[in-house]
């Protein structure tokens, strides 16, 4: 093994270990937030949705780390999820004196980002198939025909 290949498996290793660690800390963190809005919730004695809508976002990205250490990769379509619930959440905090114009752009883009997530689960379950029907399918002679 040559040193610039030591050097390699050594540095993919060192990062492989930060990445764990800063996934780690962004899941701890989430939920040491989640920790605090609920602490929040029982000192002002009332709940409000865009406290829930908050800590399903934390819920979120506490899954998103939770599948990247199980897949060791991440599907594309969990950060779109955040989103619209991100968006979703800005519209409860602007309340009813938001402007009609504000209200259809962040409704539009909540649609497009829902439709966006729904063509990239098609695509895939589509792809997948494709690729399981091909691998299981016989070999082809192809001289025969």
């Amino acid at each position: 093994m040559t040193n610039e290949q030591r050097l390699d498996r050594y540095l993919s290793t060192l990062f492989r270990y930060v990445e764990k660690a800063v996934l780690l800390l962004v899941g701890g963190l989430a939920l040491l937030a989640i920790g605090q809005l609920v602490s929040a919730v029982f000192t002002n004695h009332q709940v409000r949705l865009e406290d829930v809508l908050m800590i399903f976002i934390f819920l979120e990205i506490m899954a998103m780390a939770n599948i990247y250490f199980i897949r060791h990769s991440v599907p594309f379509t969990y950060p779109m999820f955040i989103a619209v619930t991100a968006l979703s959440r800005l519209i409860v905090l602007q309340g009813k004196d938001i402007d009609l114009e504000n209200l259809l752009f962040e409704g539009g883009a909540i649609l497009l980002v829902s439709l966006a997530i729904l063509v990239i689960r098609f695509s895939q379950r589509y792809t997948s198939d494709a690729t399981e029907h091909c691998e299981n399918a016989p070999a082809r002679d192809d001289k025969a025909h």
